[in-house]
């Protein structure tokens, strides 16, 4: 999905709001309120769990490292 927008500015010249296509809000909402995973979410998943019984160290990133990308 592509997300072009408009970018609403305050009087400061600081970013307010966006405007967005109406189709592009509903697939946006649509995601949020889903309760049931995706197709990709699925299979994402299968992909992960694959590689942790297998050991597949590589397809992972030491949570070390997400804390220090993250600032924590």
């Amino acid at each position: 999905m592509t997300l072009t927008h408009r970018t609403l500015l305050n009087e400061d010249g600081q970013p307010e709001a966006a405007v967005i296509p109406w189709d592009v809000f509903q697939q946006i909402k649509e995601l949020i309120e889903s309760d049931e995973p995706t197709k990709e979410e699925i299979e994402a998943c299968q992909e992960a769990e694959r590689d942790r019984r297998e050991g597949n160290t590589e397809a992972f990133i030491p949570l070390a490292e997400v804390k220090a990308r993250l600032g924590l």
